[in-house]
């Protein structure tokens, strides 16, 4: 989202002196012109902003005019400081003019980024202003402008550099010339030192505000530069530097065996509140990456001592970090014998001690891990009935206290959709009731949101509790309408293939599911296939060739050229791909098939390009021998029905015939997909 934040600049309007009422006219004028120019990008004067669907021509229209137009109105407040008004209208004027033909596209960025600042002209003080922007801080540092000169803005920036210390890095230059800079910049290199490394000793002006600190664990980053310049391995090792259980040398020593760095992270990572967590946190990630894809590749290994010889002389607790920390790229066969392993050698009384001892590092996402690959039960046969209930806090507590960090509450509805157990379900229902009620007694709307759509997602009524002051509106999922999936009486689906180990083979077997079929035809070009139907309702799908990567650039092109984008869209390769599938996604897609598409912040990149998506995900990498079915299905009950996608209906129809293939049950059908559903419902709520 580069391009958008760079689109956001301030824009020099020239005027200087009192705002008399000629001014305040000529800046309505300026900021209605941008709206008329966004409102013609697709050449039409309508409010559309080019978005061809109801719902997204509506939130169009919500977003780039009404909402524009209220904070317009907000600003001819007698109410709003008449010291900000001018600096306030260049922001939003400057906003506006970062939309073009290609950034309006993002209307969930935009919506998000209007709203905060709506409420920011709202002007209601120290508190609510913290409370907003704490609660969101990705947007925060993305309207950094429209506060920076607000009581505020300097308790928001350094909690920002504790929560997201690389962003507000990123961000600057928007606060470069307050008092508090060096405080920010202080906190940003005590909790990511590797970020800040590559300005230490340059001539950026992040550099010449931190050489100046007297903070003892800034100068120790300062010599570790002069010593070894920006490649040294302390950066990450600062704490145990610092606290004199490493010299620099000695660190250096340690980096150079991987193994023996990951044991003493592991170690290191049970203290939740290290100097350089995210740094620490960045190389566990990397090292647990590399031995998890080394151990992927031999998923046909029938020999499990050579399958997981990797894994043969580690702790349980580096087996569980390196589960925590792969999450997104781990096999099914690859978590459960990792697992297997790491409860065989675990020496705890209880699973609930052993996380107890890992300071709960990345404990949601180890659950939800568990929950989804049927392991849950295991780790909660292993405690007593008062460490369940322990186990159960741990999981739900704190969820609005994440700095607007939607990911943990998104594990949580994963692992409430996952549980089987219904007395561990209620429990969980109660917990989330409490905090709920906590919440609502507090004031805390934030908090309202995220423990009110856990509890209606767990069957409840939230309402009973908060009352009618919050919409709590979860969408069903159940089916795509014909209307969204033929828009101009054509489905037109994009499958993505990549160029590795199973590539060219799920290729293959994808084309000859459709050469066979008379319903069918299928037309070789330049690096890409084009099937089209014969019989029934029209669907077009588009294949670029695995090996050839210009398919993908001429199919890129091809849409852009006809202006008409993909209703469905295919990921088919492993997850390190997936970003490049995401990129693809439009407010056109209605059906994103994803493989498995990890955590909160996949999925909100997803709705981000394509707000009215519908995810069908997996539990790990999706398979050729479920996806060849299931897509071939999908196309069938669109081609030969009525056009829409009913998805208890095409998974019922698949249930049978897949019953026997182990891959099939990791398959997550819209409709079942809580996390998906949170987030959904979260966006739009007011």
């Amino acid at each position: 989202m580069a391009c958008v934040r760079t689109a956001i600049i301030i824009f020099a309007l020239g005027f200087s002196g009192l705002l008399t009422a000629q001014k305040k006219d000529e800046f309505a004028k300026l900021c209605n012109a941008e709206q008329y120019r966004i409102d013609l990008l697709d050449g039409r004067n309508d409010t559309s902003a080019g978005y061809a669907s109801r719902a997204q021509f509506d939130r169009a229209r919500q977003v780039y005019f009404s909402r524009v137009d209220q904070i317009q109105l907000l600003l001819e407040k007698s109410s709003f400081p008449k010291s900000e008004y001018e600096s306030f209208y260049r922001q939003l004027i400057g906003s506006l003019q970062g939309i073009n033909a290609g950034t309006v596209r993002f209307l969930g960025y935009y919506d998000q980024f209007y709203t905060t600042v709506l409420e920011l002209a709202k002007n209601q003080g120290v508190q609510k202003d913290q409370e907003l922007l704490k609660n969101n801080l990705y947007v925060a540092l993305e309207v950094i402008p429209f506060y920076i000169k607000r009581p505020a803005a300097s308790d928001v920036l350094m909690f920002a550099a504790t929560k997201r210390p690389y962003d507000v890095l990123t961000k600057h230059a928007d606060y470069q010339r307050e008092a508090w800079v060096l405080k920010v910049l202080e906190t940003v290199a005590k909790n990511d030192p590797n970020a800040i490394k590559q300005f230490i000793g340059t001539l950026h002006p992040v550099n010449n505000v931190l050489i100046s600190s007297k903070d003892s664990v800034v100068s120790m980053l300062y010599d570790i530069y002069r010593a070894y310049g920006r490649s040294s391995s302390s950066y990450t090792n600062i704490h145990m530097v610092y606290h004199s259980e490493l010299t620099v040398a000695q660190s250096q020593a340690l980096a150079a065996d991987e193994d023996a760095w990951f044991t003493r992270l592991c170690s290191l990572r049970r203290n939740p509140n290290i100097l350089g967590g995210y740094s620490v946190d960045a190389e566990m990630a990397h090292h647990s990456m590399k031995v998890i894809r080394k151990i992927n590749l031999l998923h046909d290994e029938k020999n499990e001592k050579i399958r997981f010889k990797l894994a043969e002389n580690l702790s349980a607790e580096e087996l569980y970090n390196l589960i925590v920390y792969s999450r997104d790229e781990i096999f099914t066969s690859t978590f459960l014998g990792l697992f297997k392993r790491m409860m065989h050698r675990r020496t705890d009384s209880s699973m609930f001690v052993f996380c107890s001892k890992m300071g709960f590092n990345r404990f949601r996402t180890f659950v939800q891990t568990c929950a989804g690959y049927n392991t849950l039960q295991p780790v909660l046969n292993t405690m007593t009935e008062q460490e369940q209930e322990q186990f159960i806090n741990e999981i739900v507590k704190n969820l609005d206290r994440t700095g607007g960090n939607l990911g943990p509450a998104v594990e949580v509805a994963d692992i409430f959709g996952s549980l089987t157990d219904s007395l561990i379900r209620e429990k969980m229902v109660v917990r989330i009731h409490k905090d709920l009620r906590r919440c609502y007694l507090a004031d805390n709307r934030y908090g309202m949101k995220i423990y009110g759509l856990l509890y209606k997602l767990a069957g409840k009524n939230p309402v009973l509790v908060t009352g009618i002051s919050v919409k709590y509106k979860v969408p069903e999922l159940t089916r795509v309408e014909a209307d969204l999936m033929f828009p101009d009486g054509k489905n037109i689906q994009q499958h993505i293939f990549y160029d590795d180990e199973d590539g060219l083979a799920a290729f293959k077997s994808f084309k000859s599911k459709f050469s066979s079929d008379k319903n069918y035809k299928i037309t070789e070009e330049d690096g890409f296939l084009k099937i089209e139907s014969v019989e029934g309702r029209k669907i077009v799908l588009y294949m670029n060739k695995p090996d050839a990567e210009k398919g993908l650039l001429r199919l890129m092109s091809l849409f852009e050229t006809e202006k008409r984008y993909p209703d469905v869209v295919v990921h088919r390769g492993h997850s390190y791909h997936l970003q490049t599938t995401i990129d693809v996604l439009t407010s056109n897609t209605k059906v994103a098939v994803l493989g498995s598409c990890g955590g909160y912040q996949n999925i909100s990149r997803v709705l981000e390009n394509a707000s009215d998506a519908q995810i069908v995900s997996s539990k790990q990498i999706g398979t050729w021998t479920v996806n060849n079915e299931l897509l071939k299905d999908m196309c069938e009950m669109m081609r030969t029905g009525s056009g829409e996608i009913v998805w208890s209906t095409l998974w019922a129809g698949l249930e049978e015939r897949m019953k026997n293939n182990d891959k099939w049950k990791d398959y997550i059908p819209p409709n079942r997909n809580l996390g998906v559903k949170f987030v959904k419902a979260f966006q739009v709520m007011k």
